[in-house]
């Protein structure tokens, strides 16, 4: 199930303040976890599954390297972008000048999925100084189980925190599991 916040924030066009669901990490899942879980559907046994965890990402690197996109079916595409500065002559553009960095788009079916079978819950986070905000609706216990639609979250396209971080984009809450 996924975990939402009622994030507070500030309308930029007219300064007043609104809320909208935000996404909040439970908890991180490291790949030798996923390994047990996938072997526990198929014919591969975990060090099998752990051997193509570890092998992936090197393998990944070395298409990309290779002037490849790499697919996969069901999850997304692994791509490059270029960005570096501009240039008033072509002889000025160099290699030295650019930044490559690795775009993941996720997949259509990975998206859908997520949007089409959904069952959101929403939990209550302490602010930073360990209390709850008192502005937060606490009505429903901290659970609103379903489509994640409640009335307090106004619109969250385009609206951004009072911290400036877009609704809806961002990766909050965290764990120890983290790097």
């Amino acid at each position: 199930m996924i975990s939402l916040i009622k994030k507070k924030g500030v309308n930029p066009q007219n300064g007043e303040v609104i809320y909208f669901p935000q996404w909040t990490r439970v908890s991180t899942v490291k790949e030798t976890q996923l390994a047990k879980r996938m072997a526990r559907g198929s014919t591969f046994s975990v060090g099998e599954v752990n051997g193509v965890f570890a092998d992936f990402p090197q393998t990944i690197i070395d298409e990309l390297l290779n002037g490849n996109a790499v697919s996969i079916d069901g999850l997304g595409t692994f791509k490059l972008r270029v960005s570096g500065r501009s240039q008033k002559e072509k002889k000025d553009v160099t290699s030295a000048g650019a930044k490559i960095s690795v775009v993941f788009e996720p997949a259509a079916e990975l998206t859908s999925r997520l949007n089409d079978e959904r069952e959101f819950r929403f939990v209550e986070m302490p602010t930073d100084d360990g209390q709850q905000d008192a502005d937060d609706d606490h009505g429903n216990g901290g659970t609103d189980e379903g489509g994640g639609e409640n009335s307090s979250s106004g619109t969250s396209s385009g609206s951004s925190s009072s911290s400036g971080s877009s609704s809806g984009s961002s990766d909050s809450g965290g764990d120890a599991n983290d790097e």
